[in-house]
């Protein structure tokens, strides 16, 4: 057999599996571009208020450490969207957290605020950004990690 007949009879498959990867592949960028999650699973009690929240907060911020902070958000990939993809928009940067929240999210304290963030990332999604934020950091990063978080990320050294 001729080689170039050999080409027509395998080309074709290889060819058809790569159009559906390609089809599947814009339909999966498509969808989650798109996706706009609607389970109330992640959003807080009816009941939390700014005071509850600080109830939560204050006692993770007692032996916080922002050099562990610092190492916790490149750690769970919060860098991947909150520095590098701030630039493009994914997701709004670090720098100037604490004195957004008082436009943004009031009565909330900037601690409440990231907290609130962490742990019920569909309670406030900032106006132009999609909610992209993991819904399940309340369980993957103890409390303990997350207020080293809340530490760094109100620190200067966050900017």
């Amino acid at each position: 057999m001729s080689s170039k007949a050999s080409r027509s009879i395998f080309g074709w498959p290889v060819y058809l599996v790569s159009g559906f990867l390609l089809i599947f592949g814009v339909l999966a960028v498509v969808e989650f571009f798109n996706y706009m999650p609607t389970d109330t699973e992640h959003l807080p009690e009816a009941t939390l208020t700014a005071g509850s929240y600080l109830e939560r907060v204050s006692p993770l911020l007692t032996d916080a450490s922002t050099e562990r902070g610092a190492m916790l958000v490149v750690q769970y990939g919060c860098t991947a969207c909150h520095r590098e993809g701030a630039v493009n928009n994914i997701a709004p940067a670090f720098t100037g957290i604490g004195e957004r929240v008082e436009t943004r999210r009031p009565p909330l304290t900037p601690e409440a605020y990231i907290y609130e963030s962490i742990n019920f990332p569909l309670a406030y999604v900032v106006e132009g950004f999609t909610p992209a934020m993991p819904l399940d950091f309340s369980t993957r990063i103890p409390a303990p990690e997350q207020g080293d978080i809340i530490a760094f990320l109100l620190s200067p050294e966050a900017h």
